[in-house]
Parts: structure tokens; C-alpha cells; sequence
């Protein structure tokens, strides 16, 4: 079993030799497996760092793992169907595994900056204590889950799925079509998946149903920066300004979703029946504060895609 080390016998941070590389003039084959040999050796090097019990490398791990899942639904097509779809699943398994710790940590340390800014009378004990105990004890039982989790037989079997993955890929004819061309292509069809989502969103009233369609359109921005990300080897300047613009939008919306969920989890804490009613007050209060945070990344989301020219990367 694995210890707080490490895995047993990790997959090598390097490919065996022979695997394919990206090149301008190589095929699309080489732009996928390059970027998730980037991913699979960020997963190996956070992983003695999560075991420890760093928050950051805990975050840095998700991203891994999301970059990871990115990449497989991107380049799908490259690859055996079932293949892939199995080891996006388990990527999924161990995204939503490292996502407890790091979600009740943000949330914890944005309630604590919004606590500060209370006036006086409501920075008591009968007010930050309630959430302190309930995100400590999430943060806690979700970090207690991620170390078992990466001492376990499913575990070190994805591990050793992604290497033979990366170093055998199952690999369909398209992916042996030049990178240049096909490059774009990958790119632009989740620029195209984004502008759906996003038409969708402006379609939808303010409430919930505006909520979840601009959290769709977050996980698009997503999906479009680590394609960009993908390609920057052989479109170094477009795909780099393509993949900071879809950053800037990620983060816009990240603010919108942090909100959705904060005031989601303040609901929760009003519905208790012994609230105090200063605790009462104070939950209300910093509610009007993150919903006036959610309405101003909106506008700014809408703003910035009024102003800013398509998101396509050129060939």
C-alpha cells in the first residue's frame, strides 16, 4: 500500500522512448499526448505534497485532474471511445474527491474576509462560530477522504492507466492528420461549444435558471483555455493570448459561481432554528453582499464578450 511518501511504484514523470511529441510539422497525436504528459507528471509531483496536507497542492492536483478530463472530451476523437470514456470517469472519481477539502477552504477563508468587514456588533463568536465549525469539520472529513483515497488499489490503477495511456495511446486513423491543421480545429470546436452556452445564458431571466447557465458557460471558458493551453506549443502567440482571455473570463465567472455557492450555504445556516437573530442579521448582511458581487461579475462577463473580439484561435 502507499504510504505518506508517495504511490507504491508511480507511473515515470517521463514517456517511455518513442512516444509521440508535438511538432508543427507531426500529427494531432502529438499535441494530445504532450499535454497530458504535462498533466500526469503535475498530478505525480503534487501528490507527497497532498498526503502532507497542503491546501495548495490539494488545488493544484484538481487542476491536474481537470486538465486531464479537458483534454480526453477535447481530443475524444482521437482516441478508442471506451478507452477514454473509462478514464474520464475515474478522473472524475478522483476530481470530486479532491474538490471537499478545496471548496469548504475557499469558502471558509471568503467568509472569514466578509466577517471582517462586519461592523462591530456582529463580529462575535455566536456568528463566525457556526461557520468555522461546519467548513472545518467539511475541510477536515473531505481531507481525511482524499488520504484514503490515494492509498487505494483504484487509485494506483488510474495512475498506471494514465501512464499506459500516454505511452501506448489507443489511437484512432484521425490522429495521424497534421497538428497545424487540425490544431485549430480542436480549438475552435470548443469555441464554438462556448458560444452556444453563452447564447443560452443571455437567453435566461436573472435567478436560478440564469445561475446554472452561467455556470455552463464557466465550465466552456474552461474547456477553451486548456485547449489553447494544448496548442501552444505549435501556435505559441495566438494560442497564448486565445488561452489569457479565456482565463479572464474563467475568473469573472468564478467569482459569479463562488457567490452561487457561498449565499447557497448562508441559506443553510439561516434555516437553523436556534440562530440568534444577530447571527440572523449578520448572514443576511454579508448575502446582500456576495449577491451585489454576483450581479457585477455578470455584468462584467457581458461587458467583456460585448467588447472583445470573437474567441477563435486563427491559423
Amino acid at each position: 500500500m502507499a504510504d505518506a511518501k508517495g504511490p507504491v511504484d508511480p507511473p515515470r514523470p517521463g514517456r517511455e522512448p518513442g512516444t509521440q511529441v508535438a511538432r508543427k510539422n507531426g500529427p494531432v497525436l502529438g499535441v494530445a499526448i504532450d499535454y497530458l504528459d504535462g498533466q500526469i507528471t503535475e498530478l505525480l509531483t503534487q501528490d507527497p505534497e497532498v498526503r502532507t496536507g497542503s491546501p495548495e497542492a490539494v488545488h493544484e492536483m484538481r487542476s491536474a485532474t481537470r486538465r486531464l478530463r479537458s483534454a480526453l472530451e477535447i481530443y475524444r476523437s482521437l482516441f478508442d471511445a471506451r478507452a477514454t470514456k473509462r478514464l474520464g470517469d475515474e478522473l472524475k472519481w478522483l476530481t470530486r474527491i479532491l474538490g471537499r477539502p478545496r471548496d469548504a477552504d475557499v469558502m471558509r477563508e471568503r467568509l472569514r474576509a466578509h466577517l471582517r468587514e462586519l461592523p462591530e456588533e456582529l463580529k462575535t463568536g455566536l456568528v463566525a462560530g457556526p461557520i468555522e465549525h461546519v467548513l472545518g469539520r467539511e475541510y477536515n472529513s473531505g481531507y481525511i477522504q482524499v488520504r484514503e483515497s490515494l492509498e487505494t488499489e483504484r487509485y494506483r490503477r488510474l495512475l498506471a492507466d494514465l501512464q499506459n495511456f500516454r505511452d501506448h495511446p489507443p489511437a484512432t486513423d484521425r490522429a495521424r492528420r497534421p497538428a497545424l491543421a487540425e490544431g485549430v480545429r480542436f480549438v475552435n470546436n470548443e469555441a464554438r461549444r462556448l458560444e452556444g452556452a453563452h447564447r443560452a445564458a443571455a437567453r435566461t431571466l436573472p435567478g436560478h435558471a440564469r445561475d446554472v447557465a452561467l455556470h455552463e458557460v464557466r465550465k466552456g471558458t474552461k474547456r477553451l483555455l486548456h485547449a489553447a493551453e494544448s496548442v501552444a506549443g505549435i501556435y505559441p502567440k495566438r494560442a497564448k493570448g486565445l488561452a489569457r482571455r479565456a482565463h479572464r473570463l474563467q475568473r469573472i465567472l468564478g467569482s459569479h459561481q463562488d457567490s452561487v455557492m457561498t449565499r447557497a450555504f448562508l441559506d443553510s445556516l439561516a434555516a437553523g432554528q436556534d440562530l440568534p437573530e444577530e447571527s440572523r442579521r449578520a448572514y443576511e448582511r454579508i448575502r446582500e453582499t456576495e449577491e451585489a458581487i454576483a450581479r457585477s461579475a455578470a455584468k462584467k462577463y457581458a461587458k467583456s464578450r460585448k467588447k472583445d473580439p470573437p474567441l477563435r484561435l486563427r491559423r
